[in-house]
């Protein structure tokens, strides 16, 4: 029987993707690639998986629609079996907003590199299928944990009641901004997420986007969800982009990516 099974690398496997400012800066991007796979491999190894079946969503239809271009927010894409041996190093080239893996081809991981965002996993515990998405502040605004939703219903006809919403470790209440943040465009949204208050003469804004999410879940009528305790901002286990800035704690051993996803175990 298949189990769906979360993977959270914290630090622990070290950055958990390519980008060129988390390495030596004389690595080639060859090196870097075969950096990563060698990490995905023990990854795999320790979680029961073969670390070449990972993959992310791009988001670049995403990306298009929020600067403008027309596109549509929201999209899908399901990883099988033959997609999988179709791309045999996996992290292949996926416009889509959000992967839908299922219990019918097991051992196949989508997931995200994230610091401070949440990946938001909702399952449909009835047909054997889950949705997962890169949910940042400004994806957040968009209500794109409500179209993950609504993937499900699209893939496999999925009712309210059978859904369970799991977010990952996330940044905490200590975000903040010295401004009102530009993303925050619907104010319901983050009518209670988002809280202003003075600090050394200043208004200082404090962002929890883990209010947001259920806040959306709700509204949704999402009634089942589990939320990670875990803040990647004080929690030095994880990467973390606010706690690596010099406007937050300048730490530079914080900046990176820990991938945070789901695959469905045989």
């Amino acid at each position: 029987m298949e189990t769906l099974t979360f993977v959270d690398t914290k630090k622990d496997y070290g950055n958990m993707n390519t980008n060129a400012r988390f390495y030596p800066a004389e690595w080639s991007a060859q090196q870097r690639r075969e950096d990563f796979m060698r990490r995905r491999i023990q990854l795999g190894n320790d979680y029961g998986f073969d670390g070449h079946k990972m993959f992310m969503a791009d988001q670049v239809d995403s990306s298009k629609y929020l600067k403008g271009e027309g596109t549509k927010i929201g999209t899908s894409f399901k990883l099988t079996e033959d997609y999988a041996k179709a791309h045999p190093n996996g992290w292949s080239d996926i416009n889509e907003d959000i992967l839908i893996i299922t219990k019918d081809a097991p051992d196949i991981v989508a997931g995200h590199p994230v610091a401070d965002c949440p990946v938001v996993m909702i399952t449909d515990r009835k047909h054997g299928f889950t949705a997962v998405g890169h949910c940042s502040a400004e994806l957040i605004d968009a209500k794109l944990p409500m179209m993950i939703a609504d993937s499900l219903v699209e893939a496999c006809g999925s009712h309210d009641e059978d859904l369970l919403a799991i977010v990952g470790a996330c940044a905490g209440p200590n975000w903040t901004y010295n401004n009102f943040p530009g993303w925050a465009k619907d104010k319901e949204v983050w009518k209670n997420a988002i809280v202003a208050s003075e600090k050394d003469g200043k208004t200082i804004f404090t962002i929890d986007m883990r209010k947001a999410l259920i806040e959306q879940f709700e509204k949704r009528n999402i009634r089942q969800y589990i939320l990670s305790n875990n803040d990647t901002i004080t929690d030095s286990n994880y990467y973390s982009n606010f706690a690596a800035s010099p406007y937050g704690l300048n730490d530079q051993s914080r900046a990176g990516r820990q991938f945070i996803g789901a695959f469905y175990k045989k």
